[in-house]
């Protein structure tokens, strides 16, 4: 067995230093996937402790060649299920295929169900709330098939400070992603000019204080019949141990009072919210005010503002960028403002959601 760390595309290198900053080797990586070796010490840390994760499975089996459904139904007959999963337990199964001889989704899993009876005579499809449900992923990629485990049950980007939000907020991820990509030193001043984009300044704070992401919530694996429940209390209780009680320089302002408001909020229950300097500004201001260091942003582009005059706000995001040398900056946006930019910049495409959006940020040459 091996535990499988799913992301989004693109965040796969930040995922893989994840992955070796908790001490764990990497056995495969491809995209929206990192393996590594499982253990139960090993599922409980990386549930706790990704950032950029959407989810961590334990991978029972992968094979090659799995371009029948013979040859998929005697892969799935062949795993010990009795191992995993109570009689009782329901279990819902999930496929996916891409470039792969077998397609048709319902097909695949009336074979693993087929498989399952077989492998376990007693075992039969239910829905009872007396025992946890078991979520199964088949997924299917050029003909290579891995049968996973769900150990997390709630997407990890989905944070546990989310109380309130505005509309189409950053997801969590993408926004540690944001600002482990800027290399973010915590002695120097961090900003954030869109209050809007309020997710990225507080996992910041949680990246600067050392809290685990996931320190406030439990997981599917802990209702699993073969996992030691005590291991996850260890996990936790070494990742309170870790957080560290330290001052720093972050600076977060926008508009609108109600985001102020909203931000503010969520920070405390991240706690959070004393790192954080919260203020009621406009972001043009800082076309005569010096900053320097970091700035990590998510501007609005029109799906929050509506009427009012986009170019304008990326004309003076542009003059701050270019007034302000030693401002090292990353922003994410769907608004193609390069031809403003009269600086040097590098820009790559990711997607928030299903958004597509641009990534820009200050090149080396500037």
């Amino acid at each position: 067995m091996n535990l499988v760390l799913t992301c989004p595309f693109w965040l796969e290198s930040i995922a893989k230093k994840e992955i070796e900053l908790l001490w764990l080797p990497i056995i495969h990586s491809q995209d929206k996937q990192i393996t590594t070796e499982y253990s139960e010490k090993n599922l409980a840390k990386l549930n706790l402790w990704s950032r950029v994760g959407n989810k961590v499975y334990i991978e029972l089996a992968r094979k090659d060649k799995i371009d029948s459904f013979d040859k998929l139904f005697d892969f799935v007959k062949s795993i010990k299920w009795s191992d995993f999963i109570l009689e009782e337990n329901p279990i819902i199964v999930n496929a996916t295929s891409h470039y792969s001889k077998l397609e048709s989704i319902p097909d695949i899993q009336k074979i693993w169900k087929k498989a399952i009876v077989e492998s376990i005579k007693s075992w039969f499809l239910r829905e009872d709330d007396k025992y946890p449900s078991i979520f199964v992923e088949i997924v299917l990629l050029k003909d290579t098939c891995q049968i996973l485990i769900d150990t997390t049950g709630e997407a990890l980007h989905k944070r546990w400070y989310r109380k309130q939000s505005l509309e189409a907020p950053l997801r969590e991820n993408l926004a540690a992603w944001l600002v482990l990509l800027s290399s973010w030193r915590f002695r120097e001043n961090f900003y954030d000019i869109f209050c809007w984009s309020w997710t990225i300044v507080i996992e910041a704070a949680l990246i600067a204080k050392n809290i685990a992401p996931w320190i406030n919530r439990t997981f599917a694996f802990e209702k699993f019949k073969f996992i030691d429940k005590e291991i996850i209390k260890q996990e936790r209780e070494i990742a309170k141990s870790k957080i560290l009680n330290k001052s720093y320089s972050i600076f977060w302002s926008d508009i609108d009072p109600e985001a102020i408001k909203i931000a503010s909020n969520n920070a405390e229950i991240a706690w959070v919210w004393d790192i954080i300097k919260f203020e009621l500004r406009d972001y043009e201001d800082f076309l005569e005010t010096p900053i320097a260091w970091t700035l990590v942003s998510n501007p609005p582009y029109g799906i929050r503002l509506k009427d009012e005059n986009l170019e304008e706000i990326y004309k003076n995001l542009a003059i701050i960028f270019s007034k302000n040398k030693e401002l090292k900056w990353w922003v994410i946006t769907n608004f193609q403002f390069w031809d403003l930019l009269k600086i040097n910049y590098k820009k790559r495409k990711l997607y928030n959601w299903q958004e597509l959006c641009y990534l820009y940020l200050k090149s080396s040459n500037n």
